[in-house]
């Protein structure tokens, strides 16, 4: 095809758009004309931009309006809309903050997806896979010319030296995106196949020989993990809803889109998968469930929660012949979004979840007046100076929770500080003592308040080995590993073990499977405190360490030596200082 043809064709294409659509075509046209007429820049809080957020919206209604003979009153809705908005609140930022506009917009595009939902699966899937893939092609037609057009304004710019200002960059380009995108799908519409409802040869070989083959492997990799589990009698791992989710919804994706391929392949496999896949949604929900468990409620969570429902009944609809249609699962979407967008309130819920958390953590730490407010008695710099490591765990994720209590707290807008406004709503609600509280942070064993450290539980010395004297040495041996640490997560753990048990090696093997290059670090630590007329059992300061750090660093064994690139020290009033991790320069035979 030449060029020339080409530009012919779309351009006939563009003008059957605009003669199927005069009215959407209209819609696009004042949106892009009427967004010069306003201020881009928002003042005094109030940006006048909500009109033009609505325009998917809008632009949706009127081209699903299309078949029906009221057509042609279709440009009211819009109108009254846009009114309303004017009267009520006319501002973008309010409007794109709200879960329940973003709500809204999602239903709003299931429904141009989907419209107008026919029981034939084929026909549906069709449908949704045409309009989402013109979506795509629309965006990108945009992207393009927004390209060349900003290519062609920097070389006006460059070589006739004409400057445009930074206001009519941004009315251009807005301007343009309003009426672009929307056009070229009215465009990339014109050409959905009206007879044959199936995927070209190139989208039906990425299903049949890419997807499906996927899906297969990783249906094969779970139940191998499940089996596991039944017979190791372990816990599921933490990240499992990471792995099944998106094994879900990929899998839905994949079994819709087999019925618009001419030739789909791995019958048997499909013919059984919406079964298969009950075990991971019981994996889903049982990791969603120890997630919930542990740290109470978020509004992620209850988000997950929906999909996950919506999943369920989803797979549910297939398992069942008589009901297996895919505008049900549609319709099923649509509902939890509408529910957990304009029903639920997932922010109030998850505060209140995690407020009776907070104040469990206070209980238990023995914080709490017994009145809901921190005694005012706590004195916190001496509670975390002298904290036994068994409680760390409460106290950061206390930390942690009140940082989000904090945060989730719903304000006024017209507050010029949020932040400070947070802080006097916590501190009305937990006492005087609670800006202490607030002004802690525990990192992972780095304890600060107001920034300045206050117990740091970990002391790194380290050392650059310029020259090592080999001549009492036989042999240098390769060093297998670099680093090593004091403990290991248990990787499967019995059912009334708790998930964070570590296992604490104190003697370091530096070379597996012989022994007599084994060592216990604490004890070579302890030894050379003791060396230097020093108490291990007293903590002291980094400067104090110094002078024998390059002892700290080279441990002497009865037939090797070696010699540490840095040591990292833990100190506790049980042990003294033991080490938490080190790394390895070199190791010697003797």
């Amino acid at each position: 095809m030449s060029v020339s043809t080409f530009f012919e064709k779309t351009k006939a294409q563009i003008k059957n758009a605009v003669s199927a659509h005069p009215i959407a075509i209209f819609l696009i046209s004042a949106f892009a004309i009427g967004i010069w007429f306003m201020e881009l820049e928002p003042r005094q809080g109030n940006d006048h931009l909500a009109y033009w957020v609505f325009e998917p919206m809008l632009f949706i209604f009127v081209y699903l309006s299309r078949p029906y003979s009221w057509y042609r009153f279709s440009w009211i809705v819009p109108l009254v809309a846009l009114a309303i908005i004017g009267m009520t609140n006319d501002s973008a930022e309010f409007y794109l903050t709200s879960p329940k506009f973003w709500g809204a917009s999602f239903i709003a595009l299931l429904v141009l997806l989907g419209f107008p939902f026919e029981k034939n699966n084929q026909g549906f899937t069709y449908r949704n896979f045409t309009n989402l893939f013109h979506i795509g092609l629309a965006t990108a037609v945009w992207l393009l010319v927004f390209g060349l057009v900003a290519a062609i304004l920097f070389t006006i710019t460059t070589l006739f030296n004409v400057e445009f200002s930074d206001s009519f960059y941004s009315h251009f380009y807005t301007s343009l995106g309003i009426f672009t995108q929307p056009l070229f799908f009215l465009v990339f519409q014109q050409r959905q196949a009206k007879s044959e409802m199936t995927l070209n040869r190139i989208f039906e070989i990425l299903v049949n020989f890419v997807l499906a083959p996927a899906l297969m492997i990783f249906t094969v990799l779970l139940y191998a993990y499940v089996v596991q589990i039944i017979f190791e009698g372990v816990l599921p791992k933490g990240m499992l809803a990471n792995i099944t989710l998106p094994y879900l919804l990929g899998g839905l994706g994949v079994y819709a889109l087999r019925s618009i391929c001419a030739k789909a392949r791995w019958e048997t496999f499909f013919k059984f998968y919406p079964y298969l896949a009950i075990v991971p949604i019981v994996l889903l929900w049982l990791a969603i469930d120890r997630r919930i468990s542990a740290y109470a409620w978020t509004e992620q969570r209850i988000y997950l929660v929906a999909l996950a429902t919506a999943i369920t009944i989803a797979y549910a609809i297939l398992t069942m012949p008589k009901i297996r249609q895919y505008r049900l699962i549609s319709a099923v979407v649509m509902v939890a979004i509408f529910s957990m967008t304009w029903v639920v309130k997932p922010k109030e819920i998850a505060y209140q979840s995690q407020t009776e958390r907070f104040e469990h953590l206070l209980t238990k730490l023995n914080l709490s007046d017994g009145q809901g407010k921190i005694r005012d008695d706590v004195d916190f710099v001496e509670r975390l100076e002298n904290m036994p490591k068994s409680e760390l765990k409460d106290w950061t994720e206390l930390d942690s929770v009140s940082d989000y209590l904090l945060y989730s707290i719903e304000l006024d807008s017209s507050v010029e500080d949020a932040y400070q406004e947070r802080r006097e709503v916590f501190k009305k609600q937990y006492g005087e003592k609670s800006k202490e509280l607030l002004a802690f942070n525990i990192y992972r064993d780095e304890i600060r308040i107001n920034e300045q450290v206050i117990s740091d539980q970990k002391t790194t010395v380290g050392f650059e080995w310029k020259s090592i004297d080999v001549t009492a040495y036989k042999k240098w041996i390769i060093v297998p590993r670099y680093s090593y640490s004091r403990t290991a997560p248990i990787t499967y753990m019995k059912v009334d073990e708790k998930v964070d048990k570590q296992e604490e090696m104190p003697e370091v093997c530096f070379v597996e499977d012989h022994d007599r290059y084994c060592t216990n670090i604490d004890e070579h630590i302890h030894k050379v405190f003791k060396e230097h007329q020093l108490d291990p059992m007293k903590k002291m300061s980094k400067a104090d360490l110094k002078p024998f750090t390059q002892d700290l660093l080279k441990i002497d064994g009865p037939s090797f030596t070696v010699y540490l690139r840095e040591l990292e020290m833990e100190f506790s009033k049980e042990k003294g200082y033991y080490y938490s991790e080190i790394s390895v320069q070199a190791i010697f035979d003797k």
